[in-house]
């Protein structure tokens, strides 16, 4: 994690692509990665740099990346009426841009890029007193990218974009990853400079390489270490790579970071997502959101969870969904459970198979453990609840709440019919249908039919002829 706070230095994020090969209504940038989208990774990134300011240049939906970034005090927001390039996209910022040493600008869709990279980037920019320095890399396929050009001394004399390369320079390795840092001073000059006198008739950014040079300024490169970073998405192909290889990072530094991932292949980890030490994740498991697991958990196979949180030492058996719910310690869940939002347990509860929780309040040690609907309802500690036990909450139009004391027994297949309340160590006999408030203490239960026995009598028969 950095530590510098560079105060000089101002962020340019281009973000302003319409992204035709997505073949979306969204704006490239707003397309997800690990459950964030491509604009919030690459904030999140140049936001630990701490820099005097960001400057994100939006162009198609523009409404649509603001709505969703929202304003953050550091940020100011450049249009790009026409995409004339990326050059014609960074000379829009010539106006929010005033008092810095030097312009970090960086990609809007390169969601992989890791701020030690931009530090690496700075640093070595400023210790050679380079007027413009770009972030290369050194890819196993450079095809798409623009070439980095060096004469026989080694030293950068151009960047050729792929459709305006020539074979030789084709078959150049290295490549530029898009990004630079330029001297404050030279930048917009250089930018005014510009021609489009290309295949494409736009403003490309690299263009500036050989313009500063021809002005006796210096001109460096920095290799990345590591080329992943620089990737791109122009489609969903390159989106689905993109995430397969931040999903094979994330799983990596958790691992090493104490967690056990069984199966890594097959489990989803998003971003935002947070694990304690010695915690196991078995097969399939999907973890989503915001979800943070404790330590010494165990989250069973296809288990997946949603902005979850769970205190240490819980068990998640197989199959169970966790959406929204709060978890105490040393609770078991599961298999095939379901806690929807608002759902809230305390610790050393007992929540089995084909149970479902809705906006409920469970207490210490107490046990849902077959076959159960408990919504809107407020239950204390040690309470058994029975199979088949329902919380009818809701009378076509409004809902209702239970509430159910300590060391309350419920019975098989009881009806709890709100809005009803149960008194401490109250016992409820199967089969019941509750419509009033249950005293504490001693058993109630609702009367019953008279059972009969019809002798002789028999099924009827399919009749096989």
């Amino acid at each position: 994690m950095t530590t510098h706070h560079y105060s000089d230095l101002q962020v340019c994020v281009l973000a302003a692509g319409k992204g035709k090969r997505m073949r979306s209504n969204l704006p490239k940038v707003l397309h997800k990665v690990l459950g964030r989208a491509m604009i919030d990774h690459i904030l999140h990134t140049v936001e630990l740099l701490r820099p005097k300011g960001i400057a994100v240049v939006t162009g198609h939906a523009s409404e649509l990346v603001r709505e969703h970034v929202g304003q953050p005090a550091n940020l100011e927001w450049v249009i790009q009426d026409k995409q004339l390039g990326t050059g014609h996209a960074v000379k829009q910022c010539e106006k929010v841009i005033r008092d810095v040493r030097d312009v970090l600008i960086v990609c809007g869709d390169t969601p992989l890029l890791q701020v030690e990279t931009l530090e690496k980037l700075v640093s070595e920019h400023r210790q050679s007193a380079s007027d413009v320095t770009v972030l290369t890399a050194n890819p196993a396929n450079p095809f798409g990218y623009g070439r980095i050009v060096r004469d026989e001394n080694g030293h950068v004399t151009s960047i050729v974009e792929e459709k305006d390369a020539s074979d030789s320079e084709r078959s150049i390795t290295e490549v530029s990853s898009g990004i630079y840092c330029v001297r404050y001073e030279v930048l917009f000059a250089l930018l005014h400079a510009i021609g489009n006198r290309n295949a494409q008739g736009e403003y490309y950014l690299p263009d500036i390489v050989p313009l500063a040079l021809n002005a006796g300024q210096s001109v460096e490169a920095v290799m990345m270490n590591d080329a992943d970073e620089m990737l791109g998405v122009n489609d969903r192909v390159h989106l689905a790579h993109v995430e397969d290889v931040m999903q094979k990072k994330i799983i990596q530094e958790w691992q090493r970071r104490g967690v056990t991932v069984e199966k890594p292949d097959t489990v989803r980890i998003e971003a935002g997502v947070s694990i304690g030490i010695d915690t196991v994740i078995q097969a399939g498991c999907y973890l989503i959101g915001s979800t943070t697991i404790g330590d010494e958990c165990r989250i069973g196979p296809n288990a997946v969870l949603v902005d979850a949180w769970l205190d240490d030492r819980v068990n998640v058996y197989a199959f169970s969904h966790i959406q929204g719910a709060a978890v105490g310690s040393n609770t078991q869940i599961g298999p095939y459970a379901r806690l929807r939002p608002e759902a809230r347990l305390d610790e050393g509860v007992h929540i089995g198979n084909f149970v479902e929780v809705k906006k409920s309040v469970v207490g210490s040690g107490s046990k849902i453990n077959h076959l159960t609907y408990v919504g809107d309802a407020s239950i204390g500690s040690d309470c058994n609840i029975g199979a088949g036990t329902i919380t009818c909450n809701y009378d076509g139009a409004n809902k209702f709440v239970t509430e159910i004391g300590d060391n309350v027994f419920v019975g098989s297949d009881t009806q709890l019919v709100a809005p009803v309340r149960v008194g401490d160590n109250a016992t409820i006999g199967a089969g019941s249908t509750i419509t009033r408030d249950v005293p504490t203490d001693g058993l109630t239960l609702s009367e019953r039919s008279t059972q009969k026995h019809i002798k002789g009598w028999k099924r009827p028969q399919k009749d096989k002829r």
